[in-house]
């Protein structure tokens, strides 16, 4: 993944290209987030039967169906990460945005990242990276999978009263796997939980486009 072209497409810049002043934010911004930013991560991995209670719900029921083990993982930037967008969000506002818009796209390159490294380990078949908060996997699960995974102390990832995960810039998810190939499940606005919100169906795309 581009980091900085994905951050460029979330403050929407898709299809074109940047007028000179965002570009200029989007490299300080890139090169300031890279020298704070400790990406980590742990995951387990367990047959789908003993997931018990951090399965919940006919979406991801159905997403896993061909699977016969599950990877639960976590993975963050890291406090500081978090730290310099907070500064930013007193002193430029703009600024933060760029920063914010720059986190979320090197979460997800180390969610790949991550993901590439399990193919390697793990080897079989994947499903797609599936995350509460898609379609009806409730977010309420996220304490349960911190806690499954001892990500507080292995990574220092924790989760608010209101299931938010801290650092924010974190991500939590399950992946299917088998011996055979599966089909990857359902992708997409249908089982977004934010596709009532999201600005990209607005304007008539998604946000894999």
């Amino acid at each position: 993944m581009d980091v900085k072209k994905e951050a460029l497409r979330y403050l929407g810049y898709r299809g074109k290209e940047p007028d000179e002043a965002t570009a200029e934010l989007v490299g300080r911004g890139y090169d300031e987030l890279s020298a704070v930013s400790h990406p980590r991560d742990c995951y387990r991995i367990v047959d789908k039967s003993a997931a018990g209670n951090l399965l919940i719900g006919r979406d991801v029921a159905a997403h896993l169906a061909e699977s016969s083990r599950v990877i639960f993982f976590a993975a963050t930037l890291g406090s500081e990460a978090d730290k310099l967008i907070r500064t930013a969000e007193i002193r430029n506002m703009a600024y933060a945005l760029v920063l914010d818009a720059l986190a979320s796209a090197m979460t997800e390159a180390h969610c790949d990242a991550l993901e590439t490294r399990l193919h390697g380990e793990v080897g079989g078949f994947f499903t797609w990276r599936y995350s509460p908060g898609y379609g009806d996997y409730p977010i309420d699960v996220q304490p349960e999978i911190i806690r499954f995974l001892n990500a507080d102390k292995l990574i220092g990832l924790t989760v608010t009263e209101s299931n938010i995960l801290i650092p924010r810039k974190s991500v939590t998810a399950v992946i299917g796997v088998s011996d055979s190939e599966q089909s990857r499940g359902v992708r997409g606005c249908a089982a977004c939980g934010m596709r009532e919100k999201c600005t990209y169906r607005q304007e008539g795309t998604t946000c894999g486009s």
